[in-house]
């Protein structure tokens, strides 16, 4: 009957302990969306104050390319979208993987 009890008791614990480490997984990409919608936000903010005259650039790798402000505009506003929808429906992709595959 102990052992019975015994089992029982550390099969609930092992669920416990998974479902904490699932939580702080969802936790932590959680995390690194708010942190990148933060940051695309403030390039959309920095991207609003250019008008056409400005030359806006994007990384590729070690290049810098030139954009037109246009799509760089368009490609944070798609960024924005991505994430917050993310956030709402409460997934984390593997931001490890590629964190700029959007």
């Amino acid at each position: 009957m102990a052992e019975l009890i015994q089992k029982k008791l550390q099969g609930e614990v092992e669920k416990y302990q998974q479902l904490q480490k699932d939580l702080s997984k969802s936790m932590s990409g959680r995390q690194k969306l708010e942190a990148q919608l933060t940051e695309n936000n403030i390039v959309k903010e920095e991207l609003a104050l250019l008008d056409g005259s400005n030359v806006v650039f994007k990384l590729l790798g070690p290049v810098l390319v030139k954009q037109e402000l246009g799509e760089a505009r368009a490609t944070v506003g798609k960024r924005l979208d991505y994430i917050t929808a993310e956030i709402y429906l409460g997934t984390t992709p593997d931001l490890e993987a590629d964190p700029g595959s959007f």
